[in-house]
């Protein structure tokens, strides 16, 4: 018997020495694994959202996917959830935001405790098909009488059956052979109504924040705190799932014994009433276990960046100053500072000089501020933004929608947060591009003009030079320059410089391209003409 137990920890100690060491590697780098942000999302999107949630299309137009894969480090379904939804929903409270910094902190300086936690999200692991949020989304089929008939059929007759063999006669073990025939044709038609898979997601859930709450440290309290009420409130669902979750362990090595004893289906019908009931808190539970992991992934990510970081300063005027800001998906960033005041700002120059890059920049950080209390830069001050944005609106031709349309739509998205408390931080990439000349500028400068005089930090980068003069009483001009190369082609210093962009690389970029000369000659010769003109 002893030599039993010394040799069961050994194998645990094995198979924790190894979890160990791949935690320990893994926090040191990106985690290079599969990511399907339709699955990733799932959770937020049957959230309820709040007034200040990023929309879809500012998600997408500030590529925050991508800004996602760099922070992620999680093990866990719920840990990638919280995460995204951390993201996706930035905060409005400084206090919330500091908690989370100082844990942040807190998992970069004591290992032992992140190391502990990882451990259980480690083997908490991930629910690759999402069945615990698919079965919570879903209706779960609620009948009490099959329970009582599972049980019966499953538990109470199997055992008189075999007692009445063992002691009576055993042709009665012929009785039990039909009886487990029967039963697994009620398991091959019960299949589809069972979420026995959503069930052992939850189970594994359940014990992930028993774990947390063993954890004897007083830096994590706040979390305690939240779990002990969650949990004394699912004791039912808690007893109740303890069964699938010892058929599903090991591989399912009892799901044989499982399908002639009907456990899951008599499990399943015993507690499915109860997590119809108690929806919202396992996603409470879901969502609470997962952002204390998402909060090591952002540690991890702090930990191994090579470039200077700051906490963020929260102050109440309309004012945006960053200071050598970086994006976090650019390999080898280059630094750009802007501070912005009383006045909006109007971008301009040629196409891959930066300005796109520049916006999402800022867009980014504002997120990183107000979701994890950290800047890419090497200071920030800025109020609470509402950040709704419009770089990339899409032509929607499913919808009989055509680009000028979507691009209506997503500007007004922008006028309509001006409605709200919260200042708006809106950059806007090339407006109204899908219209004429006139139109647009004349209602590029009206909207420009109006959303000035609200509360926002607005950034437009256009190629209009027209607006410069129209808008210089209420925004600033910067831009963004390059150099064309007869033998070299295009170079950029990507550096936002004060002013309004004068060249013509365009057309010189033809030259480098080897178009006819009589294309390039009479493209300069226009240019001439239309700018004499206007």
């Amino acid at each position: 018997m002893e030599e039993g137990n010394m040799l069961l920890k050994e194998i645990k100690d094995f198979f924790t020495n190894r979890t160990l060491k791949l935690i320990r590697s893994d926090y040191k780098k990106d985690v290079d694994k599969t990511r399907d942000f339709k699955k990733i999302k799932k959770f937020f999107d049957m959230s309820e959202k709040n007034d200040y949630t990023l929309d879809n299309q500012t998600w997408d137009d500030l590529d925050m996917n991508k800004v996602y894969e760099k922070l992620d480090r999680a093990y866990s379904s719920c840990g990638e959830a919280a995460l995204y939804s951390m993201l996706r929903n930035p905060l409005m409270e400084e206090e919330e935001l500091k908690e989370r910094g100082r844990l942040i902190q807190l998992f970069k300086e004591n290992s032992k405790l992140r190391e502990h936690l990882q451990c259980i999200f480690f083997k908490l692991n991930n629910d690759f098909k999402n069945c615990f949020l698919d079965m919570i989304e879903n209706d779960l089929t609620i009948n009490k009488t099959k329970y009582y008939i599972y049980t019966f059929l499953g538990k109470v007759l199997p055992l008189i059956t075999i007692f009445v063999s063992i002691f009576v006669n055993m042709k009665f073990m012929l009785v039990l052979v039909g009886l487990s025939s029967m039963n697994m044709a009620i398991n091959s038609i019960e299949v589809k109504a069972i979420k026995s898979n959503g069930i052992f997601y939850l189970r594994k859930n359940i014990k992930a924040a028993k774990k947390i709450l063993s954890i004897n440290n007083k830096d994590i309290n706040h979390y305690r705190d939240k779990l002990i009420p969650i949990l004394k409130r699912i004791k039912d669902i808690d007893r109740g799932t303890k069964l699938i979750g010892v058929i599903n362990m090991w591989g399912g090595l009892f799901e044989s014994l499982s399908v002639i004893f009907l456990m899951e289906e008599s499990a399943y019908y015993a507690i499915s009433d109860k997590i119809k009931e108690e929806k919202e808190v396992l996603m409470e539970l879901y969502y609470i276990v997962g952002e204390l992991e998402a909060l090591i992934s952002i540690s991890a990510y702090q930990q191994k960046l090579s470039q200077e970081y700051v906490k963020p300063k929260f102050i109440n005027e309309v004012t945006l100053n960053i200071v050598e800001g970086i994006h976090p998906i650019i390999e080898g960033p280059v630094a750009n500072s802007i501070n912005i005041e009383n006045q909006g700002i109007v971008l301009t120059g040629t196409n891959m000089a930066g300005k796109s890059t520049f916006l999402r920049m800022l867009g980014v950080n504002i997120i990183l501020a107000q979701s994890f209390y950290f800047v890419l830069a090497k200071d920030y001050e800025a109020p609470f933004f509402n950040i709704v944005s419009s770089i990339s609106p899409n032509d929607d031709l499913t919808k009989g929608k055509s680009f000028f349309m979507a691009e209506v739509e997503s500007i007004l998205r922008i006028i309509k947060a001006l409605e709200k408390d919260v200042p708006v931080f809106c950059p806007i990439d090339e407006i109204f591009r899908g219209t004429n000349p006139i139109e647009r500028i004349s209602m590029s400068a009206e909207i420009l003009t109006y959303l000035n005089n609200g509360k926002t930090i607005s950034i437009v980068a256009t190629h209009d030079r027209e607006l410069v003069d129209i808008l210089k009483e209420n925004y600033e001009f910067y831009y963004f320059s390059e150099n064309v190369d007869t033998d070299k082609g295009l170079s950029f210093d990507y550096k936002i410089k004060k002013g309004v962009s004068q060249t013509r690389n365009a057309i010189k970029l033809l030259e480098y391209m080897c178009y006819p000369k009589e294309i390039t000659d009479k493209s300069y010769k226009r240019a001439e003409y239309i700018e004499r003109i206007l």
